[in-house]
């Protein structure tokens, strides 16, 4: 994995606890990360997407709407402000 999508995850991560909310799992063909867990809390949704577009996410590159067309399991309106660009 690249150092900035390492560096972006860990950052959502941060934004993701600070928010208050569950981790939030971030799949990508074979792999996953799991950012923004705190206090033993399991993950409470998952973003599946090619690398390349959860890249994208991650720089905040999307708009709520393109956020929401992505496949989530779980709620995704927690994490939408976080993610997106607008």
């Amino acid at each position: 994995m690249s150092p900035e999508f390492e560096e972006l995850a860990a950052n959502l991560g941060q934004r993701i606890v600070e928010a208050g909310l569950r981790g939030l799992v971030l799949r990508f063909g074979d792999e996953t990360r799991i950012v923004g867990v705190a206090d033993r809390m399991p993950p409470a949704a998952t973003l599946e997407a090619p690398l390349d577009e959860l890249h994208a996410v991650l720089r905040r590159s999307r708009t709520a709407k393109d956020l929401r067309a992505l496949r989530w399991i779980g709620n995704p309106e927690p994490y939408i402000a976080l993610l997106s660009s607008a």
